[in-house]
């Protein structure tokens, strides 16, 4: 160390010894910035391993600072924190922490001893605060190096200061007076919270502490014995702690000791006081606890579930939950209403008034257990199911407990009468001024905590919605009886919109956003169809066509969700967070089957929410009902008009306009003039919904009188809104985009409506966007939108809104950008300008600018992305339909890029048919003369040729497309000369390979364009070649004769198709693959272009499909399956019965190893019909086959899955697979019972064999392809239909698959990462058994790799290991042991360090 430093060491130490408290403050605070830059420089030279840190520890120490410097430094420090100044003391602390870092393990050592003695001192009682704050700072700060070290020199001592200051009655107490008993209680206070960080940090890879668990472990649970309340929760705490490190027995033994205790306790409340009574008369032992103890132990129980609720078994949960419902009897739920029903009962001679001490207690107790419900059931639903009713009920009873306030009459039965609702609204008011203030403690009565028990059961029925996602039915129809009268039932739906009147705002915004949860998932299931949400018209039909269970919304639950969110909104005293809950349950209840109502619930609604966003009388009014800052609070409202303004289907829209512009309108303009840019964007997204809002509303009216004085005046309003916000320049980017969208709305709808000014002036600010770079997309967008909207005649009166002031210039502008090098401006850019040039081109633009364009879109004609130059295409053929005269531009510009694009074997999809129309533009507007586009066409092949050698089977077959497409499109002497040629070229011998391969694919496109058989001679002869060229030594003029048959088909039906099933009956097996890939091309094509009727040629076809689904060959059998599939979706009503047919004549057999060769070979063409069978089901469910129809057959399909031969599972579960991943509802209902058991069997099927190749031995495991292939189902279900999924029953073969071999364990660390998002408490309950698996994958051999096998292996690891960096980050994982000791172990290991980097990188 310099001198220098060692001199400004010296002079700080020995300041902090100066008189001046102020001298000695500065020193010890430039002492810590000095220790922090050592402590960096220290970090830096060890590059942030904890390896390098260690290796570079020794050399940091001896160049910087020296032991005897380090002794006094710590000496200084530690005795600061005796200071008499608190800030001094406090700079200590923090300069105490770092110092941890830099300095010997000795004085580590030498601290932690010191500070614990300090602790343990019960004569240092005034500063053991000080000295706990500098304990727990070491432990949390000391390297995790040094943990098992100070964890050594700790734990015993806290351990016997503990037991030593215990203020257990009975125990080993101070007998010296309050005084001792005080010091004793912190000390032992302070034990338990250095305790607690000591477990937290260490205590799952220190030795020190595991060896000492079950010490620790019963000194802890002692401490809830204690008569100091304190003393209690912290120990509690302390076993939360513990319980996430302590073995499986330990715990056992934990919850064990907390049970058998809480089974003696006492009862609160009448019912639970005989309840536990009579479970004492069970109890040999005749100990009794007071309501305090029970509530430290339920307390420390909730606390335990919380952490480790995933590890406790279907036994203890079975004695756990039986034990809290005690406590929570729902006969003691009472309120101020029901006080005149226990009359009878106060004769009981047991029961007495209870004190306001006994009653907070009780309380207390309470709410740990719903706590503890909570928690169990969001981490062990499973185990939780057998008793969620009893929950339910109890919850349900608690959430109205009250018993200090009466709410008047709570049954739902009140009069719709104006006088009745005027009544109920005063009452309610007057209940706000009971009890409502401006604090967000609503409570007028401070020592109530009732409302904490209903919070605490608000919050358990919170979570049986959660658990309760997938199937939410139950909450809507079960009725419990949650008042003492138990004739008054309520299903927890209804009662949770009773219970909006609740009195106490947390609770009451807790009941809003529980029901809120509760219709969102709702609608959720109805998506899915697991419950119909239905209007009561509709219940009879519903009711007789689904399954489902139908719940009528509207007449039940609606007008009530109405009534009850707007007393919240009109409520004088009401919170902000009410109103807030209120408004997002209106919004979820927008998007159900008829909205929240009718005419006269809309302009309710919409009359709430005008006080809200009025800046008049109205809103200065509301602005002193609620707070001056409430801008969130009308963000909520713009919100909710927005989602009932979209939600159009689900409403009336003539209703929702007349609320809308008799209510709203004004206060919706007037908000875009608001400061916060939040509420002016939203303010604009509503406008932008209401002139769409206008157009259907006119458009379904009959009576169309005062249209057009209504459509000028909220144009005029709507102008007057948007205008200056897209004229403004220094606005947020968000505001201008959503005044660019609402613009584009307005013009669109309302351009009618405009003055020729207005619609220019708003053209004009357009035009200045669109060449603004930062809102240069959302101009595009904008300007497509009121094109392609704007000339469409929309209202009535309305015309074409005229575009010429900006057309050129806008046109000029997105030419401009396809020159830029990003990907989005040129892809919008080509999207807008193909939809203004087709809409709004033709004369309106000149040649010159048409010119300009297509020498841009030439320019990005290219195979290198095939989408843009889909976009440049169809532009290319706007222009061109919009001034044909062009076509001198077109065949210099774009017609040679096009040529290139012809040959290239990349050109597919999109691509290929925007090409395809682009030349037949081309030949249709004469812009090229058709001999001459046939010549460049075809002299592609031969240039090629020379260039880069034969081309491929997909170059030339868009080669033979392009040329049939021109052919097709010609004059018929044209197309006769072009036949003339082809059939030339077939006829004659010689030809290369490729030119008779290229006639073959025009010969067929052109065939399925035009009907072959109306030229003279030509579909006989085209069809004797096709059948030789089956004989052809080349496979490519083969296969192209097979595809140029069944193409010719489609055109000419009643003349090829009999040759081919001619053909078929011949047998020769060498051919029946070409035929059937041509009948494969006939079908395929009837099934893409629906032209013609394949119908009555259906009966002709299936006997061959049917013979041929038995054969040998699996091309064959692949070819027949997929015709079979193709005419499903063609004749679902036809194959469909007679495929179940198939498949039941086929499946069930059975053959024992002694059957004969015959019983074998029998089974053995069953196997391959069922195979067949699935493989056609799986393709018709890709070519997209009418579920309605498929439906009804599938569980005689499914049930192939149970089929002894593998092929035919392994098929099955790939129709299963392509059902789950294209037609989901086909299965949903079907998983349970038919699909799951047999994929949790085949995803652990385990076949392995041995073959003996001679020099050596291969294992084959013939269950392999069924393993990943039910993965990938399950896979799939994850994404596309969770709630068919049991993910607590999946996460047992989730982590089979992890051990599994590469591929299906590649699989895994998929799904793995995907759920860790999806479902992160079954994944934190199953983390435990991910360990061992992905530790094997992480201590894989590379051995003698090299090259692609060792990348391989270092892929593999590597996924490993992003496995293992999600689960880190799933709330609750890093509680379990052994994964957190993964995560460390890994970390800390060099050699992953530079594969975890990179995976950070990637996040």
């Amino acid at each position: 160390m310099g001198s220098n430093q060692q001199v400004s060491l010296n002079q700080l130490l020995k300041k902090t010894e100066h008189y001046d408290k102020d001298e000695r403050y500065m020193a010890t605070s430039d002492l810590c910035e000095i220790l922090k830059k050592h402590a960096a420089s220290s970090a830096g030279a060890s590059g942030g391993s904890p390896s390098a840190y260690a290796s570079s520890y020794q050399q940091q120490q001896q160049s910087v600072i020296d032991a005897s410097t380090e002794r006094r430094i710590c000496t200084a420090v530690l005795k600061l924190l005796d200071d008499d100044s608190n800030d001094v003391q406090a700079i200590a602390v923090k300069t105490l922490g770092v110092l941890l870092t830099t300095v010997h393990e000795e004085q580590v050592i030498e601290i932690a001893d010191r500070l614990c003695t300090l602790v343990l001192d019960s004569s240092k009682s005034e500063l053991r605060d000080v000295y706990t704050i500098g304990l727990r700072t070491l432990v949390k700060t000391v390297p995790l190096q040094m943990g098992d070290l100070v964890s050594h020199r700790l734990v015993g001592r806290l351990i016997d200061g503990i037991r030593s200051n215990s203020t257990v009655p009975n125990g080993e107490e101070s007998s010296n007076g309050d005084t001792n008993d005080k010091s004793a209680e912190e000390i032992t206070i302070a034990c338990l919270d250095v305790m607690t960080d000591l477990l937290t940090r260490f205590g799952s890879n220190s030795v020190s502490i595991t060896r000492q668990h079950e010490q620790i472990l019963g000194i802890t649970l002692s401490q809830l014995a204690s008569d100091r309340h304190v003393v209690r929760k912290r120990a509690g705490t302390t076993i939360g702690s513990l319980s996430t490190v302590i073995s499986d027995a330990l715990l056992v033994r934990l919850v064990e000791s907390l049970l058998s205790q809480i089974e003696l306790a006492e009862g609160i409340g009448k019912s639970g006081k005989r309840k536990a009574r009579a479970a004492r008369k069970k109890e040999t032992s005749t100990a009794d606890l007071k309501v305090a103890d029970a509530r430290s132990l339920i307390r420390t129980m909730c606390t335990v579930s919380g952490a480790v609720g995933h590890r406790l078994g279907q036994e203890q949960i079975d004695r756990i939950i039986p034990i809290f419902l005690r406590f929570c009897e729902p006969d003691d739920a009472i309120t101020g209403d029901d006080q005149d029903d226990d009359d009878e009962e106060m004769e009981d001679a047991d029961e007495q008034e209870e004190d306001e001490a006994a009653i907070s207690l009780a309380n207390e107790l309470r709410e740990s257990c719903f706590a503890g419900f909570e928690s169990f059931i969001l981490r062990c639903p499973r185990e939780v199911e057998p008793h969620l009713k009893l929950i339910i009920h109890s919850a349900l009873a608690y959430i109205r407990y009250d018993p200090n306030y009466s709410y008047g009459d709570e049954d739902d039965d009140e009069d719709d009468d104006e006088a009745s609702a005027e009544e109920e609204e005063e009452e309610y008011e007057e209940d706000d001024d009971d009890y409502s203030d401006e604090e967000d403690d609503d409570m007028s009565d401070d020592d109530d905590d009732s409302w904490k028990v209903r919070r605490s059961a608000i919050r358990a029925l919170a979570a049986v919605v959660e658990s309760s996602k997938n199937d939410p039915s139950k909450l809507w129809i079960d009725e419990y009886a949650w008042r003492k009268n138990k004739s008054k039932k309520m299903t927890v739906a209804g009662a949770l919109v009773n219970r909006t009147k609740e009195r106490e705002e947390n609770c009451r915004v807790d009941i809003i956003d529980c029901f809120t949860r509760l219709l969102a998932v709702t609608i959720q299931a109805a998506e899915e169809g697991v419950v119909v949400l239905a209007s009561s018209e509709a219940m009879d039909t519903s009711l007789g066509s689904s399954p489902a269970l139908v719940i009528d919304l509207n007449a039940k639950y609606a007008p009530a969700i109405v009534k009850a969110c707007e007393k919240q909104l009109g409520a004088k005293k009401g919170g902000e967070r009410t109103k807030s809950s209120a408004m997002a349950l209106l919004s979820t209840l927008s998007r159900s089957p008829n909205g929240v109502g009718g005419a006269t619930q809309i302009t309710s609604v919409f009359t709430h929410m005008k006080p809200i966003l009025s800046k008049g009388a109205d809103g200065a009014q509301h602005r002193k009902l609620v707070s001056a800052g409430s801008k969130s609070l009308k963000l909520d409202a713009l919100r909710l008009v927005r989602t009932m303004i979209a939600s159009e289907s689900e409403h009336d829209p003539v209703d929702l306009k007349n609320a809308l512009l008799e209510t709203l309108l004004t206060e919706l303009c007037a908000s875009v003039q608001e400061d916060w840019y939040k509420i002016i964007a939203e303010a604009l997204r509503v406008l932008a919904e209401v002139p769409p809002l206008l157009a259907k509303a006119w458009g379904s009216a009959d009576d169309k009188s005062g249209q057009k004085a209504e459509m000028d005046k909220v144009a005029s309003s709507l102008y007057a809104s948007i205008e200056p916000r897209l004229a403004a320049h220094d606005l947020d980017q968000e505001i201008k985009e959503c005044a660019l969208k609402a613009t584009a709305a307005l013009l669109s709808v309302l351009h009618s409506s405009l003055s020729s000014e207005q619609s220019g002036r708003l053209l004009s600010l357009l035009l200045e966007r669109l060449t603004n770079e930062t809102t240069r997309i959302a101009a595009i967008k904008t300007l497509s939108s009121v094109v392609s909207t704007g000339s469409d005649a929309q209202m009535d009166e309305g015309g074409d809104l005229d575009l010429s002031p900006i057309l050129a210039d806008a046109v000029s502008e997105l030419s401009s950008l396809l020159r830029q090098q990003s990907r989005g401006v040129k892809q919008s850019a080509l999207e807008s300008l193909d939809i203004v040039v087709r809409c709004s081109g033709g004369d309106a633009l000149d040649a010159a600018l048409y010119d300009s364009v297509l020498k841009e879109l030439g320019a990005i004609i290219l195979d290198a992305d095939l989408h843009i130059s889909h976009l440049s295409l169809c532009a290319a053929i706007s222009v061109l339909k919009a001034c044909p005269s062009c076509g001198e531009s077109v065949k210099a510009n774009v017609l040679p890029a096009a040529l290139n694009l012809s040959t290239s074997p990349l050109l597919q999809d999109q691509a290929l048919d925007s090409l395809l129309r682009l030349f037949k533009e081309i030949v249709v507007t004469d812009a090229v003369d058709f001999a001459e586009l046939r010549t460049s066409l075809e002299s592609r092949l031969s240039s090629e040729d020379e260039k880069t050698g034969p081309h491929g089977k997909q170059s030339i077959g868009n080669l033979g497309k392009s040329i049939a497409v021109i052919t097709a499109s010609t004059s018929s002497s044209n197309r006769d000369a072009v036949v003339k040629d082809i059939l030339a070229t077939l006829e004659s011998k010689g030809k290369k390979t490729q030119e008779v391969q290229l006639a073959l694919l025009i010969s067929g496109d052109l065939g399925r364009l035009v009907n072959l058989s109306d030229m003279e001679g030509v579909a006989s002869r085209l069809q004797t070649i096709y059948l030789a060229s089956f004989d052809s030594p080349s496979e490519e003029v083969k296969h192209a004769a097979a595809y140029a048959l069944g193409r010719s088909a489609v055109g000419s039906m009643q003349t090829f198709l009999p040759a081919i099933l001619d053909a078929l009956e011949q047998n020769n097996e060498k051919k029946q693959y070409l035929l059937l890939s041509a009948l494969r091309e006939l079908i395929h094509c009837h099934r893409l272009d629906g032209s013609g009727d394949i119908g009555p040629s259906v009966p002709l076809i299936l006997p061959h499909l049917f013979t041929h689904s038995t054969d040998k060959e699996e091309g064959v059998r692949t070819m027949a399956a997929e015709c079979l599939g193709s005419l499903t979706c063609l004749q679902p009503s036809e194959i469909l019965p007679q495929l179940k047919d198939l498949a039941s004549k086929h499946s069930g057999t059975k053959v024992s190893d002694d059957a004969s060769e015959e019983e074998k070979d029998a089974a053995k063409k069953d196997a391959l019909a069922c195979w067949t069978v699935a493989t056609a089901v799986k393709f018709a469910i890709a070519g997209k086959v009418d579920p309605e129809q498929l439906g009804p057959f599938m569980p005689t399909f499914l049930a192939l899955l149970k089929e002894e031969d593998l092929l035919v599972k392994n098929t099955a579960l790939l129709m299963v697979y392509s059902a789950v991943h294209h037609k989901p509802q086909l299965v949903t209902g079907l998983m349970h019972e038919h699909i799951l058991p047999s994929l949790y069997e085949l995803a652990c099927l385990n076949l392995k064999r041995v073959v003996d190749m001679g020099p050596f031995k291969h294992t084959v495991d013939d269950a392999l392809p069924l393993r990943k292939a039910s993965l990938s189902i399950f896979a799939t279900c994850l994404e596309k239909c969770p709630s068919s999924i049991d993910i607590a029953a999946f996460m047992p073969v989730l982590a089979k698959a992890l051990e599994d071999v590469e591929d299906v364990q590649l699989q895994a660390h998929q799904i793995c990462i995907s759920m860790c998002t999806r479902h992160p408490v079954p994944v934190a309950n199953s983390v435990e058994s991910f360990v061992e698996p992905l530790e094997k994958t992480l201590n894989k051999k590379k051995g003698q790799k090299t090259g692609t096998e060792l990348e391989r292996l270092n892929d593999w690891i590597k996924s490993a290991l992003r496995v293992i960096v999600v689960l880190s980050g799933v709330d609750g994982a890093m509680s379990n042991r052994k994964f957190s000791d993964l995560v460390e172990r890994t970390r800390k290991n060099a050699k992953y360090h530079a594969m975890l980097e990179a995976i950070d990188e990637e996040h």
